[in-house]
């Protein structure tokens, strides 16, 4: 894994935020470069970053309770990687592995949370954009487990779902102070 400050090119993050607009945002962003074949993070660890994809394609898997992986999406350019477990605070929901070379900025939590503090405007339409996210993967993932009901958080019977309106309004608390 190589470290970068800087990107080669620009890629089509949505709502017109670039890479370089968002390594300017946040100073302590890098951007770094996995193979293909490469573990971005385990379902289960903890998490203290999300990504933002430049270059390459990463597939979320989730464990089922049998213990076989299971495809749940397939994130490209432009898109966010392991965002919801930085927001909730919460372990991992599935893990992620690089299908091809792939080029991505890595989003401290801390970072993030001092932006939305700041109440920077640009905090204000990354969280806009985040929530959209939020909402169109958590449609797909109840798509998912009606086909696959096997299918649950970290694999475990006993462990309670993310409550997307809980990170929501984590996120609006901190925008609001």
């Amino acid at each position: 894994m190589a470290a970068e400050k800087s990107p080669r090119k620009k890629s089509s993050l949505p709502s017109s935020i670039s890479p370089e607009e968002l390594l300017r945002e946040f100073p302590s962003a890098k951007t770094v470069t996995h193979e293909a074949g490469t573990l971005f993070f385990r379902e289960g660890t903890k998490a203290d970053s999300c990504y933002v994809i430049v270059r390459g394609r990463v597939r979320i898997l989730k464990k089922s309770r049998s213990g076989e992986n299971l495809p749940l999406a397939l994130v490209k350019p432009g898109e966010f990687l392991g965002e919801m477990a930085m927001l909730s605070g919460a372990r991992r929901s599935a893990s992620a592995i690089a299908l091809t070379k792939v080029e991505a900025i890595v989003i401290e939590h801390t970072e993030f949370v001092s932006l939305l503090k700041a109440q920077n405007p640009f905090a204000g339409r990354l969280s806009l954009q985040l929530s959209t996210l939020l909402a169109t993967r958590c449609q797909l993932l109840l798509r998912v487990i009606a086909r696959q009901p096997e299918v649950s958080p970290l694999g475990l019977k006993k462990v309670p779902p993310i409550d997307v309106r809980a990170v929501l309004n984590r996120v609006y608390t901190l925008w609001a102070v």
